[in-house]
């Protein structure tokens, strides 16, 4: 049996960027309840920044009670390991519905769903109060399918408040200069650093209605005219079987609205609990499924053939892949052999590098062919050997937090304030220092015009390129000019 305090360990649900989610139960509790079990890794143990945020997302939990929000019981230190004890949601996430339904979900089942999560937005903003009886004006700021569960029995739960913003009594993360949140469900204006507006949920609600709806995710510009294009193209993929047109065009002006450029625009997450209800009516009744019969027939049987991993497994795994639940073994009762001694956890010496001579010159070797490679890649991309053709100096926007300053290719360097730079074409290394004393490594292709951002998602820091997709960066020293990677933690 595997003890985390009070709690039997049961399984093992995932691992995320600060922690890992089990399944527990506690021992005495004569009812057999379980509870969902969110460990911060041993990594964060001592990380004020991340320990204030699980502090503020526990105590914000707390203080909500509502059906479309999952619940917080406690938040604890067992084994030396912060744990928030959560309620358990017997259900999945609505990203793995829609693996089941390649071309989206029945659209009684999508509608209802995203209906329910505004007004779990609404409740959280407006209704929520807070320990000094004032409205705790709670954004969520990472609202997407993977964040929305749908339990057996068809209830709808908002999960992950980890970045959200709120006004309550006690709270102690400061709001991050960094974009934190997921791309495509981030409004606009969180890429351009205007304050957060309960909006940014609604945004992030109609893209992800749009999901469930079609199968496919919106790509839409940060720039407005092509941005309404592109929005307006894609909403003809919206389709409802039972729906006649005059009521899909109803439905697909609901989410133009909701994904509005402007936020201004947008309607309030009341506003779109109202119209979708409204919706859901206009549904011809033979297509009209609820969300306990879809459970019933759908949601039971993804779940109960789910791939379980148990605490044994994941240390055994652990074993076998060098660290894969490391992080669950340091939680969990210590390992030990037939007779009764430690066992070692991995095949690497003390503070987690590899302990043999051959392994360093392998790695030496390798990092000098990785920069040969790299000299040779920017040679032929923006070197003497250009083409006429092709400028051999370019012009590039980059936009960083106001706690950072950046030097691209080790020569130029900018902060938050410049408007951009004039640098060579081709691969380019963007070295990211903050003032925390945390540094980051980003590479990009330098094209005239190339428009580079820093965001923060899941836990990661990285860039998107002309508003593409996330590329996590390599963490290294904050030094400006040296490429020297930090110490990787103990």
């Amino acid at each position: 049996m595997r003890m985390l305090g009070p709690y039997e360990i049961l399984e093992i649900l995932g691992e995320g960027s600060f922690g890992t989610v089990c399944v527990g139960r506690a021992k005495n509790d004569p009812t057999k309840r379980k509870v969902a079990l969110k460990v911060l890794k041993p990594a964060y143990t001592n990380n004020k920044k991340v320990l204030n945020r699980t502090r503020d997302e526990a105590r914000l939990l707390s203080q909500i009670s509502h059906p479309n929000i999952v619940r917080v019981e406690a938040l604890a230190r067992f084994n030396t390991r912060t744990t928030m004890v959560m309620e358990y949601v017997e259900g999945v996430s609505l990203d793995q519905l829609l693996m089941r339904y390649k071309d989206g979900l029945p659209g009684a089942v999508a509608i209802e769903m995203t209906r329910l999560t505004c007004l779990a937005l609404h409740v959280a903003f407006a209704e929520a109060i807070g320990e000094d009886g004032r409205p705790m004006r709670v954004i969520h700021r990472d609202i997407k399918p993977s964040n929305v569960l749908l339990s057996i029995q068809g209830e709808v739960k908002v999960v992950d408040f980890g970045i959200a913003k709120g006004d309550f009594e006690g709270r102690e993360a400061e709001t991050e200069s960094v974009v934190m949140g997921s791309r495509p469900y981030m409004a606009p204006e969180r890429l351009d650093g205007m304050n957060d507006s309960p909006s940014v949920d609604v945004y992030s609600a109609g893209m992800s209605l749009y999901e469930l709806l079609t199968g496919r995710t919106m790509g839409l510009s940060i720039n407005p005219i092509t941005h309404d294009q592109a929005m307006t193209r894609q909403l003809q993929y919206v389709q409802v079987p039972g729906m006649s047109q005059g009521a899909l065009e109803d439905l697909r002006n609901v989410i133009r609205r909701m994904c509005a450029y402007s936020r201004d625009y947008r309607p309030t997450a009341f506003e779109c609990v109202k119209d979708l209800e409204a919706l859901s009516y206009a549904i011809e009744p033979r297509y009209r499924i609820g969300l306990e019969e879809f459970a019933r027939t759908t949601v039971v049987p993804i779940y109960e053939s789910r791939p379980r991993t148990s605490a044994d497994d994941a240390i055994a795994a652990e074993e076998e892949e060098s660290g894969a639940f490391e992080d669950i073994s340091e939680t969990l009762s210590h390992k030990t052999n037939s007779k009764g001694t430690p066992r070692p956890t991995s095949k690497r010496a003390p503070g987690g590098r590899l302990g043999s001579p051959v392994w360093f010159m392998g790695g030496l070797l390798a990092a000098l062919m990785l920069l040969t490679g790299l000299a040779i890649a920017k040679a032929l991309s923006g070197g003497p050997a250009a083409t006429a053709d092709t400028p051999t100096q370019v012009s590039v926007k980059v936009r960083i937090p106001s706690d950072a300053t950046a030097t691209l290719d080790g020569e130029v360097m900018i902060d938050s304030t410049t408007k951009g730079a004039r640098i060579e074409a081709g691969l380019t290394e963007m070295r990211v220092a903050f003032t925390s004393g945390r540094g980051v490594l980003c590479e990009f292709q330098a094209a005239e015009g190339t428009v580079i951002r820093m965001m923060h998602d899941a836990g990661r820091d990285g860039i998107t390129v002309d508003d593409g997709g996330f590329q996590p960066c390599k963490e290294v020293g904050a030094t400006a000019g040296t490429h020297e990677e930090a110490p990787a933690s103990p």
